[in-house]
């Protein structure tokens, strides 16, 4: 089965784990390659991440903004300075605390509003935030714009849980700009609780983990295998992933 949600259709995908394969000594983890698209444009890889004993938090760079790897990691580096900055409880408000710091110190780089939303935001904040959070009895996502959300339950099923809202995804930098063609300035993020008694073990993923899920390039066991075999996996086959990939991962057993 598969759960995908579009344009508000949810499907997902189950698929039995290969018990075969050796575990992994990591509690959690991010990985991150370059897509093969971005490769041959000479454009970086534009999604970052940054992680903590309870907290993954993933930036996916819009591909149409000039320099959104450089918001992706200006935005981590801030928000990952603020005190306990991966609390689940605050979490909301630090992003858009560090959205008001980069913007208000910006602002006196770009008097006029409209370049300021034009030449600044628009070409440097476009981009999703996918966060996890670990507690003791559940895992938390946090999801605002597209992504994967994957999960093994007590069966040892996966599924693949993803967000999509086709090119034009929410971003929470539209939240500044004044455009009237800008949707989604309304748009809050979306909260996925679930039980580590059924779901031990979680992940979060940018939109480009698609081979992956739809078995382009063989079984991947994201929760079983080392993270840089995984890497390499991904790497060796970089011209089967045009978009960059990142993953981040929780496992509690």
């Amino acid at each position: 089965m598969q759960f995908y949600v579009k344009h508000g259709i949810i499907y997902v995908l189950f698929v039995k784990t290969n018990d075969n394969v050796e575990r992994r000594n990591e509690k959690f983890m991010i990985i991150s390659s370059q897509g093969f698209g971005h490769f041959t444009r000479g454009i970086n890889n534009q999604d970052f991440g940054i992680e903590s004993s309870r907290a993954l938090i993933l930036l996916d760079g819009c591909s149409g903004a000039k320099y959104s790897e450089v918001g992706t990691r200006l935005f981590a580096q801030l928000f990952s300075r603020r005190e306990e900055w991966d609390r689940v409880e605050t979490f909301e408000e630090n992003v858009k605390n560090i959205f008001d710091d980069i913007i208000k110190t910006m602002g006196r780089y770009y008097p006029v509003r409209k370049d300021l939303e034009e030449e600044f935001i628009m070409e440097n904040l476009l981009f999703t935030i996918i966060a996890c959070f670990e507690t003791e009895d559940k895992y938390i996502v946090k999801l605002f714009g597209d992504g994967y959300v994957i999960t093994q339950n007590n069966r040892d099923l996966i599924s693949y849980m993803k967000y999509s809202y086709g090119k034009c995804p929410p971003y929470f930098a539209y939240k500044y700009c004044n455009f009237k063609d800008v949707s989604f300035k309304d748009y809050k993020f979306k909260t996925f609780i679930f039980d580590k008694k059924i779901f031990p073990k979680i992940a979060i993923a940018t939109d480009g983990i698609m081979p992956i899920v739809k078995g382009d390039i063989g079984e991947i066991d994201i929760f079983k295998e080392h993270q840089v075999l995984i890497k390499m996996r991904i790497d060796n086959q970089k011209t089967s992933f045009y978009d960059d990939i990142t993953i981040g991962k929780f496992d509690d057993v």
